[in-house]
């Protein structure tokens, strides 16, 4: 996202490898957006459909999700790097939002179909940046918990796919010795998958609070709806404030009060538990007579955009 860091550096040196050949350009529409995408020429074993068939798939998650693409027009930029992967995305509010992507030369489509890059990258668009410093964790908190949510309402994931995943990833947001509070810790840890914890608590309250009327995507849709994107900077009081009106509860505010400067653990065993949960060899099992069984079945469950 926006904001100079380590994944920023690591951007330059990495671009900096990367070929800058000539390039031609696809149009891209879903939805209510328009995508212009520059391709280096002869540089990507992935062809131009696979790409449209990419950045199609991003969007409609990101659309199933918000309920519409946040802005009119993204520009996405690919450049050709070594290796068979997607290695990097970056996310800026330039030309009103504007997507580089660092993919690999040998990426094949099935590659493209599996990866989360582009899409966690498009989420940003759809939120505001914060004004305060130390505040990266909501940005990409948000865009790490979002991601495999919105693949998965689009039917692009299965829930079982879902949920080993925050099984297995969850606990790297935990605090660790010396944390003092999401605000004040800005480990990788902490950062990503520590916003993402936040992220999932506070689903599962609003969920709680409202008897699984509301969820966190009615909060963030308010704000991405309130000129809450990329393109502009809020004050986390006011991020908070907007998305608690649209549940009519207040657990973001209060979550952020008891999460911002200590280190709130979170009791992921009882957790799991209570939304029925259970790892079973890879993967994990769904109970369904659990007791928020019905409120993790609605985080992940198929939405077909109308």
């Amino acid at each position: 996202m926006w904001g100079f860091s380590g994944r920023f550096i690591l951007l330059l040196c990495l671009i900096g490898t990367a070929t800058l050949a000539s390039a031609h350009t696809l149009e891209v529409h879903v939805g209510n957006a328009t995508f212009t995408v520059n391709v280096p020429d002869q540089e990507l074993k992935a062809t131009d459909a696979d790409l449209t068939t990419y950045v199609h798939h991003g969007a409609t998650a990101v659309i199933t999700y918000f309920g519409r693409f946040p802005m009119d027009h993204v520009n996405i930029n690919i450049r050709a790097v070594g290796g068979d992967s997607v290695r990097f995305g970056r996310t800026t509010p330039v030309n009103g939002g504007t997507i580089t992507m660092l993919i690999g030369r040998d990426a094949t489509a099935a590659v493209l179909n599996d990866d989360w890059t582009l899409t966690h990258e498009m989420t940003h668009l759809a939120f505001p940046a914060t004004k305060e410093d130390n505040r990266e964790w909501l940005g990409e908190g948000m865009a790490t918990y979002v991601e495999p949510v919105a693949r998965a309402q689009a039917g692009f994931l299965t829930p079982e796919y879902v949920w080993n995943e925050f099984y297995d990833e969850m606990p790297k947001g935990e605090p660790q010795a010396g944390d003092e509070g999401l605000d004040n810790t800005d480990t990788w840890g902490r950062t990503y998958w520590g916003g993402a914890l936040f992220c999932l608590v506070a689903d599962v309250e609003i969920r709680r609070a409202t008897g699984n009327k509301k969820g966190l995507e009615d909060a963030f849709r308010a704000i991405m709806n309130d000129k809450g994107t990329i393109e502009y900077e809020w004050p986390i009081k006011i991020i908070f404030e907007e998305g608690d009106r649209a549940t009519g509860t207040r657990v973001l505010e209060d979550l952020y009060a008891a999460w911002k400067d200590k280190p709130v653990a979170v009791d992921l065993d009882k957790l799991w538990s209570e939304l029925g949960v259970r790892k079973s060899g890879d993967s994990v099992v769904f109970d369904s007579k659990a007791p928020l069984a019905a409120v993790r079945a609605a985080i992940t469950s198929k939405r077909v955009q109308k």
